[in-house]
């Protein structure tokens, strides 16, 4: 790709400007979009060196997203999902850069894996940002603070996973705070970033359904958690983790949930885990047939209407979490 080539019929994603590491050659062209037209611009071809002097020259002219062309995603990707190690690595990049780096590359690739359920290849992808971000979480103390802070507040599919995940893992690391090495978080973090994988074969019409869904649609709806399972078998990525949480993480304490309607102790530790986040995430973002839920609300409405759908000692240290990320006390303790 060249400059002046015909760039009508291409589409473009952004990116951060972080997630791009000095001295690597991108084997994608990236593009600047014109401010006042909206126009892409190639800025510099494929396989290019990204050099300490072109980084600097987008900074001083405050820039902070660049453009990739769709048709690159594979190379973006795999370029990204293998360069994030040292972006949560980099002593010189603050926890908040990091956070962007890790919430945006992680996104996009679950945009891309939820298009494409059954390819392997992002799912590797996948799982390799993912297992960084793991590192980030455990060892940066800011990490998960600023991560909660740039958690989307507009539902899809692909953002609700990506939120999850650090619900989750800021849940479970709470919850396993004395025995972090008993614990694979990495296989952890796989499993709630996969958690609705399921959903990705269910129509987007009945996922975004203004309303109660009629009884033909819920009990497609329910079938998520099996076709996930199937998706992970099919696609030789499952393990026992991975299968109690996209298995069970609808199952409730109650025994009310799905798909087995099994309850208690039965329903497996992460899945229980998973479950809290994935609830909440759902309730704190915004709906085409509902505005959102503020983080008081729904921990209130949790407490209020569903306290028999989770395991309560998970709930209080849920709550936690967000005392923890508050900078002044709540007003209104909704455990209490």
């Amino acid at each position: 790709m060249m400059p002046g080539e015909d760039l009508s019929g291409l589409s473009f994603f952004p990116i951060q400007l972080q997630s791009l590491r000095v001295e690597t050659v991108l084997p994608f062209p990236i593009f600047l979009r014109h401010a006042s037209s909206g126009q892409y611009i190639l800025y510099r071809s494929k396989n290019t060196s990204f050099t300490q002097d072109i980084l600097q020259q987008l900074i001083d002219n405050r820039i902070e997203e660049i453009y990739v062309p769709r048709s690159e995603r594979d190379e973006f990707f795999e370029y990204a999902s293998r360069e994030i190690r040292h972006v949560v690595r980099d002593p010189d990049m603050d926890s908040r850069q990091k956070a962007e780096v890790v919430y945006s590359t992680t996104t996009r690739i679950m945009e891309d894996l939820f298009a494409t359920p059954r390819a392997s290849r992002r799912l590797r992808q996948a799982k390799m940002a993912i297992h960084y971000s793991v590192e980030f979480i455990l060892y940066d103390e800011k990490a998960t603070r600023n991560l909660l802070k740039l958690t989307s507040h507009d539902y899809y599919t692909y953002t609700h996973s990506v939120n999850v995940t650090i619900y989750a893992l800021a849940l479970a690391r709470r919850v396993y705070s004395g025995e972090l090495d008993r614990h694979n978080f990495k296989l952890l973090a796989e499993g709630f970033l996969l958690h609705d994988l399921g959903k990705s074969v269910i129509p987007a019409s009945i996922i975004n359904h203004p309303g109660k869904l009629n009884e033909t649609q819920w009990n497609l709806m329910r079938q998520h958690p099996e076709i996930g399972r199937k998706i992970l078998e099919e696609t030789h990525q499952n393990n026992e983790v991975l299968d109690a949480i996209v298995y069970q993480h609808h199952e409730r304490i109650d025994g009310k949930g799905y798909p087995r309607q099994i309850s208690r102790t039965e329903i497996h530790p992460y899945a229980r885990l998973c479950a809290l986040a994935d609830v909440f995430d759902a309730i704190t973002t915004v709906r085409s047939y509902r505005e959102p839920l503020t983080t008081f609300e729904a921990l209130k409405t949790m407490k209020d209407t569903m306290g028999d759908h989770f395991d309560w000692d998970y709930f209080n240290e849920f709550v936690k979490l967000f005392r923890e990320d508050s900078d002044s006390a709540d007003p209104a303790d909704p455990v209490s």
